[in-house]
This record gives C-alpha cells, structure tokens and sequence, in this order.
C-alpha cells in the first residue's frame, strides 16, 4: 500500500528541478478557468456596453446631469422665473442666494468695483448715483451685456443666466450703504422695490 502511494506520489512529480526542488503535475481547478474565462467575457461586455452603447450615458452627460441636479438643489424654482426685475428681488430677499451673489461679486467684480462695491475704475455700487442703469433691468443689462465700449465687460460668457441674477441682487443689496470710496457718478433714479422674502417651493426631480 505504502509502495503504490509513493508510485503515485512520484508519477505526479514533474522533470522540473530547481536546486532539488520538484513540482507536482497537478492541473488549475476548474473553477479557476470559469473565473478566468468569464472575467474576459465580462471585460469585453463592459467595454461594449459602456463605451459604445447609446444606453449607457456618457460622463460628460453624467457631469451636465449632476450640474443639473445641484443646481436645482441651490436654485429651486428662481431657475423657474424669467430673468427680470422679480428674480433679482428674490434673489435679493434670500440670504442663501444672496450669500452667492457676493461669492460671485467677489470673483468677478472686485478688480473694478472692489471689495465691498465702493469703486475703483468702476463707479461705487453703494450709493443712490448710477451710470447707465436706471432700474433693476439696466443693472442686469450692464452686467450681462457690459456698458460704455466695453469699459464694463460683458459678464454673458462668463456667468449663466442664474449667476447674473445672483450677482444683480446683490448689487442692488449694496444701494444705500453708502461706503466711502470712488466719487459719486451719474443720476440719482428712483428707489429700487423691496425684496421678496417669501419662499419658493423646491422640486427636485429623480
């Protein structure tokens, strides 16, 4: 019995010979070739499927859909109402939002206006005096369109529709605060409307 199991033992042993050191011939289990062969399948499916398959969205139309869905989550129902005098106000009567347009404002408008709207080259935002603006909607087209050849750059390239209203309100915020700062320029107009404080219901899809 002992003599039949070292026949076998030795029957298994390969001609391999590594400083005295031989192999046994055992063959890969089964259940490694099926993991191994359905691996490649599966590789070869994911490459067809997500990357030319018109059912799998691709990652630009993912981030496009993710900035849909944030936006949404920070603009609600403003995204809703048409750019005019009444998105600015809402704008202006919510501390989030408005919280925003000052985040922009600073970005975009402090090399002219500086830091708090009093004026550097661009004229002080601050107080009741404005060039080229003789209401809220002068003050959207000013800053989506730019004024004065250019002197004020078109901000439409740069900012969405959303932005431009996030960053008036705030600009109309800043009426009356009268900081010391660049000269008084042009034409006292007519006060601006009040905010509008109440909310806005927020519907978020998916």
């Amino acid at each position: 019995m002992a003599e039949q199991e070292n026949k076998q033992r030795i029957d298994e042993l390969t001609d391999h010979n590594y400083d005295g050191i031989q192999e046994y011939d055992n063959p890969i289990p089964g259940w490694w070739h099926v993991i191994f062969l359905g691996s490649v399948l599966f590789s070869v499916l994911y490459v067809a499927v997500v990357h030319f398959s018109p059912m799998v969205p691709t990652r630009y139309e993912k981030l496009a859909s993710a900035q849909e869905k944030a936006e949404k989550i920070m603009f609600g129902k403003l995204m809703e109402i048409p750019m005019g005098e009444e998105k600015v106000l809402r704008v202006t009567g919510n501390p989030d939002w408005l919280a925003s347009g000052e985040a922009l404002f600073a970005k975009n408008c402090v090399l002219c206006h500086a830091s708090k709207g009093e004026g550097l080259i661009g004229p002080n935002m601050t107080d009741e005096y404005y060039k080229n603006v003789t209401d809220i909607d002068g003050i959207i087209d000013v800053i989506a369109n730019g004024a004065a050849n250019n002197a004020m750059p078109a901000q439409k390239t740069i900012l969405g529709t959303n932005d431009i209203a996030l960053v008036a309100g705030y600009v109309v915020s800043l009426r009356g605060k009268n900081i010391p700062g660049r000269e008084v320029e042009g034409e006292l107009i007519p006060p601006f409307p009040a905010p509008i404080t109440e909310d806005i219901e927020v519907e978020i899809d998916g």
